[in-house]
């Protein structure tokens, strides 16, 4: 029972924790993107920048052919967070840039046709859907915690007075 017309303390728990819960990836889905822009022509030239729009300046990255696990290049990005290098060869070429700190992307680049058709592993495009099925998840679990707990204390096992 509520007294004084408050909820019991374990409903405010119960919203506390979902507003948390909530809340959290968010933060970490933000904190942890890197979003890019790819331009073609003789050379490519990859820009990353940091969910802000700061540039993902002077991080580490590595340029792979398709199914190889050497790199052909290795380097650091520029002040703008780019990368430039040219393909010696048409096909799928992979990215990886990372910092110390965590933060990165796996790019995966189709240099096989006349005009920039880029595609991303690691982009914010599916960003949104990641996040509302990690809420999914969290709501799904506090549901299954609540029902347990009513049927418990329906069946006297919860030790509570009535």
């Amino acid at each position: 029972m509520s007294v004084c017309g408050r909820p019991p303390r374990g409903a405010r728990l119960l919203v506390a924790a979902a507003i948390t819960a909530l809340c959290s990836p968010l933060i970490a889905a933000q904190a942890h993107e890197i979003a890019h822009t790819v331009t073609g022509g003789e050379a490519t030239i990859v820009r990353l920048s940091y969910a802000d729009g700061t540039p993902f300046a002077f991080e580490g990255y590595e340029i792979y052919r398709a199914e190889e696990d050497i790199p052909v290049q290795v380097g650091r990005t520029d002040r703008e967070g780019r990368i430039l290098f040219a393909a010696d060869a048409p096909g799928i070429w992979r990215i990886r840039a990372f910092s110390e700190d965590g933060h990165g992307a796996d790019l995966r680049l189709d240099l096989t046709g006349p005009g920039p058709s880029r595609e991303s592993a690691n982009s914010g495009a599916g960003r949104g859907g990641r996040i509302l099925g990690g809420v999914g998840i969290i709501l799904g679990v506090f549901g299954a915690l609540a029902l347990l707990r009513r049927k418990r204390e329906a069946t006297g096992a919860g030790g509570g007075t009535a």
